[in-house]
């Protein structure tokens, strides 16, 4: 297979891996090395075990009331506090622990209002499993 095809075929698919609807995202928002998503954006659920679902240093972890809304995010240890390198206009905190493929850790959520929400983009203000509401991006 050409290059240019290779190009295009992972292009296509990391479109589709980010949960985007209508192709709204944009290249700068997919890690540079692999096209895989980035902090805050939809991921697939695992297929194999050790395939990447995130870019660098993000986790894929389920965050919605319905099973297949998954979010990559950061690990975090001070829960409430602030978690850096949001995507523009979100400000997730340091919230809850989940299972991640470390261990259980404390992962940067993306809480919101749902009168006046701040998500990253492709994701919306819904309530989640414990009731809460967070950013979450389209069932996958």
């Amino acid at each position: 297979m050409d290059g240019a095809r290779v190009w295009r075929l992972v292009a296509a698919l990391a479109v589709l891996g980010c949960g985007s609807s209508g192709g709204s995202a944009s290249d700068a928002a997919l890690d540079s090395t692999g096209g895989l998503p980035a902090f805050g954006q939809a991921c697939a659920p695992i297929a194999q075990q050790g395939d990447p679902q995130c870019a660098a240093g993000l986790v894929c972890v389920s965050v919605g009331a319905e099973q297949g809304r998954n979010l990559c995010t950061k690990t975090c240890t001070t829960a409430d506090a602030p978690c850096d390198g949001a995507p523009s206009g979100s400000s997730p905190t340091c919230g809850r622990s989940y299972q991640v493929a470390s261990g259980n850790s404390r992962v940067c959520e993306f809480f919101c209002d749902m009168a006046a929400p701040s998500c990253p983009p492709a994701t919306m203000c819904l309530l989640d499993s414990a009731g809460m509401a967070t950013c979450q991006p389209p069932v996958q």
